[in-house]
């Protein structure tokens, strides 16, 4: 009895077809242009997504902070401790349970974000250059529905 060929062995096109690898290319050259934007700043990758959460959810504890930013709380609370000696965030224990702690974005954090977002909205349009808006928006769909595979 000879042996079946796998779907991945049929369907396998080469690496430009293969989607995780476009994926990873892609990521790789946003970041590599966004990570320049923010060492200019004086951040990090962590830094700048701390910020952008607290500005969507001020207030957040470590836990849920963690999570929305893809680390670990250890990661995380050191991230936290470069930020709060910058001025940029503080760390107040929840007014409903003292051992929770709730991180909440300060005037110089709020001024950092905005400062370091005209660089990174332009690292955006770079990047759905010649996309319409029907197909940004589809594109989002997609990536956050390939992502969903993975929760």
């Amino acid at each position: 009895m000879g042996l079946k060929k796998s779907n991945a062995v049929v369907n396998y096109q080469g690496h430009e077809t293969f989607m995780p690898y476009v994926l990873n290319r892609t990521t790789g050259a946003v970041n590599a242009d966004f990570q320049v934007v923010l060492r200019n700043h004086g951040m990090t990758l962590l830094h700048w997504r701390v910020l952008a959460f607290l500005r969507e959810t001020d207030g957040l504890g470590i836990s849920a902070l963690a999570n929305a930013a893809g680390v670990d709380q250890a990661t995380l609370s050191r991230a936290l401790t470069v930020m709060e000696t910058a001025g940029y965030i503080s760390r107040q224990p929840s007014a409903t349970d003292q051992r929770v702690l709730e991180i909440h974005l300060l005037p110089a954090g709020k001024k950092q974000f905005n400062k370091v977002l005209p660089p990174a909205w332009a690292i955006f349009e770079r990047a759905v250059k010649g996309l319409t808006d029907k197909e940004q928006h589809e594109l989002q769909r997609l990536l956050k529905k390939v992502w969903g595979n993975f929760a």
